[in-house]
């Protein structure tokens, strides 16, 4: 490692998160057992006091850094801390989210002890009734080739621990050796976006580490749970045009991916249509549209 480089990164972007949760989760970072990171807040033009909050933690700890920015979205704000990222290792956490206190401390002797270039562990559902659910990715710690890992995710929402940044630490240094710099998200679409992240990045990595220790905890905020139908059916289209992204990447380099993530698109497709169909005269045009 290179001098003061501190061990993990760990980018948490910020918009509109309730005052509680957003604490809550930066403290779980801050009460970790491992000590050596940066915690890399990216407030993204929250109109609120987020701001504020960030600022505050960054004056009481030297290991947060806080950059303020135009409201952007995820994508951009992720990509934004990315750039600032010194870490051998790199994770992300989403605002209202928490790690169990140990989670870096237990994934990262892992992770070192494979030599993997990722580590993959599960996560805890909090919904906004009070319901918890465990997610294990492994009943045992196992390995595996990143095209097997791509395969899994491309096919499927929660094989190896589905496409979503939280769960996962990555090795930075690796990533920037074989790229020439950390990937950045591609901000062209906001649905199974964190999914195309992952396929590209895996695409240049070699073994990846599974364990069953559940180290997060995710929460359904009662505002995540509303969509209008204008949104939601903005969703749908917008996740035609990510999987016809990760399409492209996948074809001629990953067969068996290319072809998972093709039978999961027309999967989900099939199930819109289905959906759709007793109600298809009230909107015509998004039917024909989807077929």
């Amino acid at each position: 490692m290179k001098e003061n480089q501190p061990l993990i990164s760990a980018i948490m972007p910020i918009y509109k998160t309730p005052e509680p949760f957003l604490r809550s989760s930066i403290e779980s970072v801050l009460g970790q057992t491992l000590k050596d990171f940066e915690l890399i807040l990216v407030e993204d033009g929250s109109p609120d006091n987020c701001g504020e909050i960030c600022d505050e933690y960054r004056l009481r700890d030297e290991r947060v850094k806080v950059i303020h920015q135009k409201n952007s979205g995820v994508s951009a704000a992720r990509n934004t801390g990315l750039a600032q990222v010194q870490g051998k290792y790199l994770t992300f956490i989403d605002s209202d989210d928490r790690l169990v206190s140990n989670a870096w401390e237990i994934a990262l002797k892992k992770i070192q002890k494979s030599e993997a270039d990722c580590i993959v562990f599960g996560w805890k559902d909090f919904t906004a009734e009070g319901e918890i659910t465990d997610h294990q990715v492994t009943n045992k710690d196992i390995t595996l080739d990143a095209s097997e890992m791509a395969f899994q995710i491309a096919s499927d929402n929660f094989l190896c621990g589905g496409g979503y940044p939280w769960n996962k630490i990555w090795n930075a240094e690796k990533i920037r050796r074989e790229y020439g710099n950390i990937v950045k998200f591609t901000d062209r679409v906001y649905t199974y976006e964190d999914k195309l992240w992952i396929i590209e990045v895996l695409e240049k990595m070699d073994r990846i580490i599974l364990i069953p220790d559940v180290l997060y905890e995710y929460r359904y905020l009662p505002s995540s749970l509303t969509q209008s139908p204008e949104k939601w059916e903005k969703r749908q289209f917008n996740a035609y045009d990510a999987y016809d992204i990760i399409l492209d990447k996948l074809r001629g380099k990953n067969e068996k991916a290319y072809r998972g993530a093709l039978k999961f698109y027309f999967g989900f497709n099939f199930t819109d249509l289905r959906n759709m169909y007793p109600y298809r005269k009230d909107d015509i045009e998004r039917f024909k549209k989807t077929k």
